[in-house]
């Protein structure tokens, strides 16, 4: 199993573990598979814009995918997004790596705090967070990445830690 970061040269395999997320895993996700599936890759390959997507391969086989983005409204606070791991791959650490590598590329891009947004009843996701070092976050000013079917932020600070494995 390897993770990388991926390119738009490679936005049909981001659209292959994204369109089985969305399909799988509805309940996770703010966007739906029927409003996907017809678009044409061109939509797909415009998310690395504003993204830096890493996906899990094994062979050649899309496995896994998570992404991350600078809020574009605070300096330093980054926010992770569409993890997924697809259930023939899964109880492998294959999340924990491709949480890992996001962190660390974030953390190299001067992101200083990363937040996330999960479903509360989604607590296997939850584990795999908590595992990363993310907390559930609590304070008046609960910064949200308007996810839409999230009911939990959750946080990690960059500052001072060490990514490595």
């Amino acid at each position: 199993m390897t993770v990388r970061l991926i390119a738009t040269a490679d936005v049909h395999h981001w659209r292959d573990i994204r369109l089985e997320a969305l399909r799988t895993e509805p309940q996770a996700f703010s966007t739906r598979h029927e409003d996907w599936a017809d678009r044409p890759l061109a939509d797909f390959a415009a998310r690395f814009a504003t993204s830096h997507i890493f996906l899990a391969f094994d062979g050649a086989r899309p496995a896994g995918s998570v992404s991350w983005h600078a809020d574009p409204d605070v300096p330093g606070r980054g926010w992770i997004t569409s993890v997924f791991v697809t259930p023939s791959a899964r109880g492998k650490g294959i999340g924990r790596d491709l949480i890992s590598a996001a962190l660390e590329h974030a953390g190299a891009a001067g992101i200083a705090d990363m937040y996330l947004e999960v479903g509360a009843s989604n607590t296997s996701a939850q584990a795999l967070y908590r595992v990363a070092g993310f907390a559930p976050f609590v304070g008046p000013d609960r910064p949200s990445a308007s996810c839409g079917v999230c009911e939990l932020t959750m946080h990690l600070s960059l500052v001072g830690k060490d990514r490595g494995a």
